[in-house]
């Protein structure tokens, strides 16, 4: 090689590379060394496969040791419950009471079968039978995830190992690579200088090491594609035996498990069997216990809350003109005397209404309310006129009110909901003063009216009762017309269609022009109930009156046909009225006791006056006790205990009534 470089060169001086036609590069030392060190598309694509087998066999082991922490976990939870199940079991029978009792009835139901106690000794070796065979299922489980940790995890650490040796091989294989490309890299410099004699000499010994190194690289090369390939062919068959030991274990673990189930399944049936039995046995006792514990918490409120309640709705219904009388002058006090300074009506009154009619619904007393009130206005010429009642008694008038509300709402919505929403989408077609909304109030009046004719069925038993009370006093003074509507008509239609949205009638806010036309409408019905007519100034009123003329007839053939008065069933519970209604009427009487107590001795009711004194002064007694042991009980609870104070005690209501009465005699 050197002798002809000598030969084409001629003189060193000169000597240059220039291309030939062949497109390689032509040097005084040769051609430029085209040699390239690339490494193999094998070698990349096996490393690749080695990288993925090491995270997917990591990401096994870890899924693994998860499982397994858990599963040991488990297992020896469920051994220390087997041991402890039986003595738990006999501690239990032997301290709980309510067991004593159920394993005394088992007991004496064995001797009455000639059974003795073999039943409980059937269940006790059962129970060390079932506590040996669940230490049994849990050993079999320690024993697998032995098995795993060993068979399973450690060969694939193993496998992981092996790819780890990568890395020797790998830095074996880079070395004999950049030794090669290094040595290809000198001698690709030394051929584009100038010749010269120690560069020839550098080429020479460039070109032998080459050599080596390129001898070096494919031995390493070589070693490295053998090693990836036996390690890829040995991830194969070796991981597939572990998998098969792993599932031979399981197989083992799960037949065991199954042979020792099937050893004590007739234990097991004798378990379900007897703890069936027993889950019966004590939800039945639990039913039990809370049906008494109900009777009797029914039965302490009977006694604390019924004689209350018997003077509330015993008829004359005494305490109820003493109540009326008091929240009459509460919320409309008397003028005062010449002199004297004015009552302002009370701020916040306790509205015991409602509660009241709640309780006598309750009762069944309503009508018998009613029809009382009722007769007790008319006879008493003073309280009322033959045309109206209640007119000196707004109490009552709320009284009925609060009934309707309670009772009749559904049959008012049928009589009056499609004409109130008409009046109140429409209120310019009902113009009290023109002849246009004249006929329109008339022709409302009049589609009512025909319903209400067939309506006897729907209307509450307890205004039918009144009603015909209303008929009946009437026709005792040999009233030509009985106004027997005036009740229903002018206490119950009237207010409910003046003001449809404060009672539950309707639902929006009618406007004021609405307002006005329900209120005309409203009188329309007062007047046709208490044979009242409309001043004939107008003509269109004359018509009016005509209007109402031709249904009272109707009226009176209403109510001569109302037929059946059976009282309907309570909607409202017993247990309601204690903690929901009664605290409000007893909340009241509290606040006025002296009052209503006087307005009794007033009405020469001394006795009644004595009684509910009593009576309220007993449910104060009561609640005080209640609440004292109550919190008497919590500061036990909580380790306090407060020192005793002297002080005097409160007045009952009977004391201070009874002071009272004592210091106006004095």
């Amino acid at each position: 090689m050197f002798s002809s470089l000598l030969r084409k060169s001629g003189s060193l001086a000169n000597i240059g590379g220039s291309p030939d036609k062949d497109g390689s590069h032509s040097t005084p030392y040769g051609d430029v060394i085209s040699e390239v060190v690339v490494e193999p598309e094998e070698i990349k694509q096996s490393e690749r496969n080695l990288n993925d087998i090491k995270q997917l066999l990591s990401d096994l082991i870890k899924a693994q040791r998860a499982w397994t922490e858990k599963g040991d976990k488990l297992a020896k939870t469920h051994v220390l419950w087997a041991q402890s199940f039986s003595k738990d079991h006999e501690k239990n029978v032997q301290t709980s009471s309510s067991n004593s009792h159920i394993t005394s009835q088992y007991a004496i139901q064995q001797q009455a079968e000639g059974g003795g106690s073999e039943n409980n000794i059937g269940f006790t070796r059962a129970m060390e039978q079932f506590t040996v065979s669940m230490t049994k299922s849990s050993n079999f489980d320690t024993e697998f995830v032995t098995s795993v940790n060993e068979g399973f995890i450690k060969p694939i650490q193993t496998l992981i190992s092996v790819i780890e040796e990568k890395k020797v091989y790998r830095k074996k294989y880079d070395k004999a690579s950049n030794e090669y490309e290094t040595l290809i890299g000198k001698i690709k410099t030394i051929q584009t200088k100038k010749v010269e004699q120690s560069h020839i000499l550098k080429l020479y010994t460039y070109e032998r090491e080459k050599t080596k190194a390129k001898l070096n690289f494919d031995a390493a090369k070589h070693e490295y594609i053998t090693y990836l390939n036996d390690t890829q062919n040995r991830m194969h068959t070796e991981f597939i035996e572990i998998l098969i030991r792993h599932y031979e274990s399981m197989s083992t673990t799960a037949g065991n498990s199954y042979s020792e189930y099937a050893g004590i399944k007739s234990y097991v049936d004798s378990l379900r069997t007897w703890c069936l039995s027993e889950q019966d046995y004590f939800l039945k006792d639990i039913v039990e216990r809370e049906q008494k514990r109900a009777v009797e918490l029914s039965n302490e409120l009977d006694a604390k809350f019924q004689p209350f309640i018997d003077l509330l709705t015993t008829p004359a219904f005494n305490l109820w003109y003493g109540f009326a009388e008091v929240r009459k002058n509460e919320l409309y006090p008397p003028p005062p005397p010449p002199g004297g300074q004015p009552v302002l009506p009370a701020t916040n009154p306790i509205n015991f209404i409602p509660h009241l009619v709640r309780v006598l619904d309750m009762r069944g007393q309503m009508s018998e309310l009613l029809s009382h009130m009722v007769r007790s206005d008319l006879v008493n010429q003073h309280a009322s006129s033959l045309g109206n009642v209640f007119i000196n008694q707004p109490i009552w008038c709320e009284m009925v009110e609060e009934c309707a509300v309670h009772l009749a709402i559904p049959y008012l919505k049928y009589l009056f909901d499609q004409s109130i929403t008409t009046i109140v989408g429409y209120p310019e077609r009902f113009r009290p003063h023109t002849p246009e909304g004249i006929q329109s109030f008339i022709g409302e009046f009049q589609n009512i009216l025909t319903n209400f004719a067939t309506s006897q069925q729907y209307l509450p038993p307890p205004f039918k009762r009144a009603s015909m009370e209303i008929d009946a006093v009437k026709r005792e003074k040999s009233v030509q017309h009985p106004p027997s509507g005036c009740l229903l008509f002018a206490r119950v239609f009237a207010p409910f269609i003046a003001r449809p949205h404060l009672r539950g009638l309707f639902n929006v806010v009618p406007s004021d022009g609405a307002l006005e036309s329900l209120g005309f409408f409203a009188t329309m019905f007062s007047h046709a109930g208490t044979n009242q007519t409309f001043l004939a100034s107008q003509t269109d009123y004359q018509q009016l009156n005509e209007a109402l003329a031709s249904a009272r007839p109707k009226i009176i053939d209403f109510f001569g046909n109302i037929g059946d008065t059976t009282e309907w069933a309570s909607s409202v519970e017993l247990i309601e009225t204690y903690y929901a209604d009664i605290p409000i009427v007893q909340a009241f009487a509290k606040q006025h006791y002296s009052n209503v107590a006087n307005t009794m001795s007033t009405r020469g009711e001394r006795e009644l006056a004595q009684t509910f004194l009593s009576a309220l002064g007993q449910l104060e007694a009561n609640e005080d006790f209640d609440k004292g042991h109550s919190k008497k009980a919590s500061q036990s609870v909580n380790g306090v205990i407060s020192s005793p104070m002297v002080i005097s005690p409160p007045l009952s209501p009977v004391d201070e009534a009874q002071q009272q009465q004592h210091s106006q005699e004095e």
